[in-house]
């Protein structure tokens, strides 16, 4: 069982230096539960940016872009040396009491994103934690407040939440939410007040698949 953990084979091929060849390389890391979505960052906001500056698929990228590019590139090995455990408890570990889903939010300039992590109890109070899911979103292109991001990154963390407790074969306790944004914590407790569009509708998300005492 030890021995059973996911792992990365990364070996970077040689690709055009266009936008074209870093989709390519970009698209093969395969991590469908975002165990290394911060790594996958840095080139997913070059992308963005070679987008935005209007540069065509097959044209050479220009030398500051290649030098973030290749920084990229060269850090990419690094990623053989993960190794994380495929079982979420260990086998020796004793009778589960109860069992919750943590789920954190956050957000930059860059990126907003959740983390879930499942939490065991044992009857003689061991305690495992074990990763679950990830999921990371580039900010959109147009300049957003932190607040408004972090209220993105919670939407997230609701998803995430429902999908696992669907797909989960086991038994889960109420599930707690994490933010360290007062701005969106302040929103989902605040049930009296209306407010614009963009965060009415998150919050309507967010009210859906949670309740107001479950956030922190």
């Amino acid at each position: 069982m030890d021995s059973d953990t996911f792992t990365f084979k990364v070996e970077p091929k040689h690709k055009p230096f266009t936008r074209r060849g870093i989709l390519s390389m970009t698209s093969s890391v395969y991590d469908p539960l975002g165990l290394v979505s911060p790594v996958i960052v840095p080139a997913k906001k070059l992308l963005q940016d070679l987008c935005q500056q209007k540069i065509g698929w097959d044209d050479e990228i220009a030398l500051e872009e290649l030098t973030r590019w290749r920084s990229w590139i060269s850090g990419l090995p690094k990623l053989s040396q993960v190794a994380i455990p495929r079982h979420l408890k260990p086998a020796d570990f004793s009778e589960v009491r109860s069992c919750h889903l943590h789920h954190f939010a956050d957000a930059s300039q860059v990126a907003y994103g959740a983390v879930a992590y499942v939490r065991f109890v044992s009857a003689n109070r061991q305690i495992h934690c074990s990763f679950l899911n990830a999921k990371l979103r580039l900010a959109h292109v147009k300049p957003m407040t932190i607040p408004r991001l972090e209220l993105s990154a919670t939407v997230l963390a609701v998803r995430i939440d429902r999908a696992l407790r669907e797909e989960l074969e086991l038994t889960i306790d109420k599930p707690v939410f994490w933010s360290d944004s007062t701005s969106v914590l302040q929103y989902i407790r605040n049930q009296g007040r209306r407010f614009c569009t963009f965060v009415a509708n998150r919050l309507a998300v967010i009210r859906d698949g949670s309740q107001p005492t479950q956030w922190k």
